[in-house]
């Protein structure tokens, strides 16, 4: 009996404020997203090194993919975001929880301050969200990092690219054996400064690139009329 409690005292403690756990709801936190975080955070306060995902799968029995959606979602909460830290002369990534408890401090004490639209509704359907993160995975041939799941989730949430466009970047880098997400920023950036902000529209242009002299090309043209001159001498009646 003396060891198990020496083996629990030695695990240690996790202290977190009560008053986050009276208002977590009010700051757009579910109960998925707290459960993660009091699991993480030990004896951190605000920053937090990210953890092992095949740890944190033990420990839930939640799926990679599973605690990959969590994190993000609270990124795209803007409850943590993602910096680095220095561990015995490393740097490493990790969480930053200090927008989390920004937002806890700005409630009114009474507690009613309603959430913002911008809180809780998702830009982009989950299951849209998840169908990207796994064909770049299944294309690239391995597992996101979460800087890149951040990346992606800024593509789609920031800058508003769609799904669709985005997997069509993913087939145009594969299709160059290039497989990184710079090179396909490059290709949607490129397609931005073109105008061309949906799959349609860049299958269009790129029909055009390919049939220069095509109808499309023509009918497009907007100068002036140009006479037609018989050069042959025969005339077509």
């Amino acid at each position: 009996m003396d060891d198990y409690a020496h083996n629990i005292l030695s695990a240690g403690q996790t202290t977190v404020s009560n008053y986050l756990l009276a208002n977590y709801h009010q700051i757009g936190i579910n109960n998925q997203e707290l459960f993660i975080y009091l699991l993480i955070k030990g004896d951190h306060d605000l920053v937090i090194p990210m953890p092992e995902m095949a740890d944190l799968h033990d420990q839930t029995g939640y799926s990679e993919q599973q605690l990959f959606n969590l994190f993000h979602q609270m990124i795209e909460k803007k409850l943590t975001k993602i910096t680095q830290i220095t561990i015995e002369g490393q740097q490493v990534d990790a969480y930053d929880f200090t927008p989390m408890y920004e937002k806890l401090a700005m409630l009114k004490p009474e507690a009613d301050r309603q959430l913002t639209p911008s809180t809780t509704a998702d830009v982009v359907d989950s299951t849209q969200r998840q169908a990207v993160f796994q064909s770049i995975e299944q294309e690239f041939g391995r597992t996101l990092s979460p800087i890149e799941m951040e990346s992606i989730s800024q593509w789609l949430d920031i800058d508003h690219y769609s799904p669709e466009l985005i997997q069509l970047a993913l087939k145009e880098a594969v299709l160059n054996q290039v497989y990184n997400l710079k090179y396909m920023d490059r290709i949607i950036s490129n397609w931005y400064k073109k105008n061309l902000k949906t799959p349609a529209q860049v299958e269009v242009y790129k029909k055009t690139r390919k049939n220069p002299h095509s109808d499309d090309i023509s009918n497009g043209y907007d100068g002036p009329d140009i006479p037609f001159i018989n050069l042959s001498g025969n005339s077509n009646k």
